[in-house]
């Protein structure tokens, strides 16, 4: 372009500032919402799968109930594919004088090594560091002690309780500083971890494997090639560790046999002594009674005979002997007995001991091993919820954007075909002075180019900045996880540049070329104005002849610039149905928790029995249970059962429930069908299951589904129904199933408690009081479901309120840009109603009045297409464990109709004040 075609393109760009801002605006918004959404996610894997790589995180972590003896680590050494394993220890202890739980893991080498926050890792065995948000409450040179229950063998782990802390540590296995899972110490919820070296510990058996492979090195941990790879592996270490279980048994076996075995030498050989005493007091006995019968014989045999000095003197020395000797043998009897008594009940309370020792041998569960990826590991729930978020946000990125790229492309094509109707006289002229077609065409080329690309690179620019740091803020304080790494991700910005062309450019392309058709002498006339006809309407008399003459024309204008209309209620429905999606997903996932906790579960805590437990165990339980601050309890059998599903394959915790009382469920659960809104009762046909677990099973009622018990069996029911439930997975049934389903006796071993004061603070103290029995091996909280998801929450709010406010400046523009170009199409039509003596509110209510009336049928429209959109992000974006309410509040219809609504009306007194100073000599001039 030469220098007069450049002096005549910025004195276009000057006059038609508010043409060229909109299209700016429009491309930096939808690609703002584009490149930012798309560019979050795999910022947020790059963050996790550097920091898992920098502290070599275990692929996969192996948990023996019972430990990992020599044998077992020989046989997890010889798996195939495995890079690196490292045997260590954990154990869960409480903070003196206090209720909160750490979990103390041993020093590792190489494997599933710690961030050091400050100071640095324990060197000597009397040396710990703590979790880093423990850094405020503890320093450097400090003293921390513990308490630690003792095991199943009556033991403790820990070879001391006191330690100095040398430094604070962030874990590559732990990753939240909220919900670092369930613990069997102190309230039931696990609050903190530590590290100590390996010779803190009582060094009889590993209790943890930490395991990596190498073909997932250096691949993207959040992929579904790691995701599927690790699952093979984890099925491969399950096989292969469940032949080990029946070797273990006959090794633990073997193991107290041996330790039992001396024991009962001992008692044999004091049993044998017993004996033998008793035997040698009974031959003294019988010694010395043969011995009476001999004097007494002598002395018949003398009877009425006087016996000589000598002989006299032999038998009374005989009897002193024998007096002496019964004395002695008396002495040593009642000794014999006391001492037997003693001894005899030292032998009896051995072989209770012993006898015990046999009797839990057999009640005792059989070893098992559970094998966990970085989301299932105890601790990993933070994993799992930074996994959750970055899909949630990748889920949202493949319809919110796309949509509003959609209208904006449209809005956007509307302006460019009006900015080349403006310029119409203009280009005739520059055609008739001899300028090349493709000279004129290149100027509306560029005049889109340059809108577009400016407000996409800012919007590219903003997606790869703001975007980004708005999610990581929404979740920083809850997870360890770094600041997010931000990468400039050329591919998606390439996308929202082409699709910013396609926008602004294409249309201006097709629309001027079109247009330069005309002849130069077309040109320099003005666009003749759109003819009316007769619409619709006019044929309902009815309805017809009682409208206003100003209604009239509203409706004849709406239907005759039908291209606009169109425009405006795509427009607007867009904005409406971004806005309707956004505070309906905000509405629900705010509303989730309320409805779960205070509706559906009314149990506060589940406490469960430590299985064997003593008659003593189970009535402190019991005494507990009937203490003052207990409102109700009922005895239930609970078990967690799992089973492998969702999109990531992940195993899935299920809450199995069985009442003893199927009549007094509804007291601590109600089981609700959701969409028939009628309660369920259990009943002898199966199993009820809750609403998202039906769905990521994909069965109804009727379906069979099969879950794995704690004892790694296959359990397989019938869903007799569809519970609603919004957190965790859940599973009931009667007595009756249960026995045909586990083929057992039913036994209770747990208690639904609902507290008089359910407040958080008061349940965390009375579950610690309960776990601090020895007949209680763990209590579970609904305080840690929903502490859990309250940084998914806490996201996906945050992500929603940007995408609002997004939303919002669509409607802003649409609303704006569409109406300046309704002004500017019709200024003489304006014009001449207000030389015709029209007043200024009515002159812009005969504009407007079709604007007000196109907004509201597109919100309308809005409404539908936004609870389509609205249905999709709960099918999509919901993780595995949760499922969003569905249930649509007023607020959902009311905020898009009110933000809408002021957007429109603040517009309207700007529309009045540009037609209150309108220049009407001005516009009426035209070339005829």
């Amino acid at each position: 372009m030469n220098k007069i075609i450049w002096k005549d393109f910025w004195q276009s760009v000057k006059h038609t500032k508010g043409q060229f801002l909109s299209i700016l605006g429009l491309m930096m918004i939808g690609a703002f919402a584009l490149v930012g959404l798309m560019v979050t996610g795999p910022d947020m894997r790059a963050t996790g799968n550097h920091y898992a790589q920098s502290l070599n995180a275990a692929d996969l972590t192996i948990i023996g109930n019972y430990g990992f003896d020599h044998e077992d680590t020989q046989e997890i050494n010889q798996v195939k594919g495995i890079k690196n394993v490292e045997f260590g220890y954990m154990t869960d202890t409480v903070l003196k004088n206090s209720h909160t739980s750490f979990r103390i893991f041993s020093k590792p080498k190489t494997v599933g090594k710690y961030e050091v926050r400050r100071g640095r890792l324990p060197k000597q065995k009397n040396e710990i560091a703590l979790a880093d948000h423990y850094y405020p409450k503890y320093k450097v040179g400090q003293q921390v002690s513990f308490t630690e229950k003792k095991n199943i063998l009556g033991t403790t782990l820990l070879k001391q309780k006191t330690f100095k802390v040398v430094g604070f540590v962030r874990s590559s296995q732990i990753l939240s500083n909220v919900n670092l899972g369930q613990s069997n110490s102190g309230t039931g919820e696990l609050k903190g971890y530590a590290v100590a070296t390996p010779q803190a510990f009582n060094r009889t058996v590993y209790t943890t494997a930490n395991i990596t492979y190498q073909d997932l090195h250096g691949l993207d941990s959040y992929s579904r090639e790691y995701t599927d790879r690790t699952s093979k592996h984890k099925k491969d270490l399950q096989a292969v560790l469940k032949k080990n279980a029946y070797r273990r048994q006959e090794r633990i076996n073997t193991a107290v046999a041996q330790k039992l075995s001396p024991q009962e030498r001992k008692l044999q050989r004091a049993k044998q002594a017993l004996q033998g005493a008793e035997q040698g007091l009974a031959a003294a006995e019988k010694q010395l009674a043969s011995k009476r019968a001999e004097l007494t014989a002598q002395k018949s045999q003398l009877q009425g005979v006087q016996p000589s000095a000598e002989l006299s003197d032999q038998l009374q020395q005989a009897e002193i002997e024998l007096a002496s000797q019964t004395r002695i043998l008396g002495s040593k009897k009642a000794k014999l007995q006391k001492s037997a008594k003693k001894t005899n009940l030292q032998i009896s309370a051995g072989e209770h001991k012993i006898a015990q020792a046999k009797a839990q041998l057999k009640k005792m569960a059989p070893p098992s091993y559970s094998v966990y990826n970085r989301r299932e590991v105890p601790g990993g729930d933070g994993n799992l919820v930074y996994t959750t978020v970055a899909q949630v946000v990748e889920d949202l990125a493949k319809v919110f954007p796309i949509f509003l790229y959609f209208v904006a492309a449209l809005v956007t094509f509307t302006t460019m075909n009006r900015f080349i109707d403006e310029e119409r006289i203009n280009s005739g002229t520059l055609k008739a002075l001899g300028y090349d077609d493709l000279v004129i065409i290149n100027k509306f080329i560029f005049y889109g180019f340059l809108a577009g690309t400016v407000g996409t690179v800012i919007g590219i620019i903003l997606g790869h900045t703001l975007m980004p740091q708005i999610v990581y803020h929404a979740y920083y304080q809850s997870l360890t996880i770094p600041p997010i790494e931000e990468h400039f991700q050329w591919q998606i910005s390439l996308v929202a540049l082409v699709l910013s062309w396609v926008s602004s450019v294409l249309p201006a392309y097709l629309t001027a070329k079109n247009e330069f058709r005309e002849k130069p002498a077309a040109l320099l006339l003005p666009k003749p104005p759109a003819a009316g006809s007769k619409i619709l309407l006019e044929q309902i008399p009815l309805i017809w002849k009682h409208l206003s003459f100003t209604h009239k024309v509203t409706a004849r204008n709406i239907f005759r610039y039908k291209k606009r209309m169109l425009m405006t209620i795509f427009g607007v429905c867009g904005a409406a149905t971004l806005l309707f999606s956004g505070f309906a997903v905000k509405n629900s996932i705010s509303t989730m928790n309320k409805r779960q906790f205070s509706d559906l579960i009314h149990y506060n805590l589940i406490v469960a029995q430590k299985t064997p437990s003593s008659a003593k165990q189970k009535k402190l339980l019991e005494n507990k249970l009937h203490q003052n601050n207990v409102k109700a309890e009922m005895q239930v059998y609970y078990e967690s059962m799992t089973k492998a599903v969702g999109r990531t394959g992940d195993t899935q915790d299920i809450t199995l429930i069985v009442p003893s009382s199927s009549n007094q469920l509804n007291q601590y659960v109600h089981l609700n069908d959701r969409r028939a809104r009628q309660p369920i009762a259990l009943n002898n046909n199966g199993v009820v299951i809750s609403e998202r677990l039906a769905s990521l099973l994909k069965v109804q009622k009727g379906s069979k589904i099969t879950l794995t018990d704690q004892d790694n069996h296959q359990r397989t029911m019938k869903v007799a129904g569809i519970t609603e439930m919004y957190m965790g997975h859940f599973a009931f049934m009667n007595r009756n199933q249960y026995r045909q389903v586990f083929k057992r006796k039913y036994q209770t071993n747990a208690h639904l408690v609902n507290l008089k004061a359910g407040s958080s603070q008061n349940t965390k103290k009375v579950a610690a009081r309960y776990m601090s029995l020895d007949g209680v091996s763990g209590v579970v909280q609904n305080t840690a479901i929903s502490q859990e998801l309250d940084v998914v929450v806490q996201s996906l709010n945050m992500i929603m309120v940007v995408l609002i406010i997004v939303a919002g400046l669509l409607a802003i523009v649409i609303l704006y840009n569409l109406t300046n170009i309704n002004i500017a199409e019709r200024i003489r039509e304006l014009s001449t109603i207000k030389v015709l003596g029209f007043y200024d509110g009515e002159v812009t209510m005969y504009i407007y009045r079709e604007t007000i009336l196109l907004t509201g049928l597109g919100i309308l429209v809005g409404y539908l297409t936004g609870d389509l959109l609205y249905r999709y992000i709960l099918y999509v974006v919901p993780p595995d464990n949760v499922m969003f309410n569905p249930a649509l509040s007023a607020s959902s219809f009311l905020w898009p109709l009110g933000v809408i609504g002021i957007i429109t009306l603040i517009l309207g007194f700007i529309v009045n004040k540009q037609l209150k100073n309108l220049n009407m000599l001005e516009a009426l001039q035209s070339v005829d």
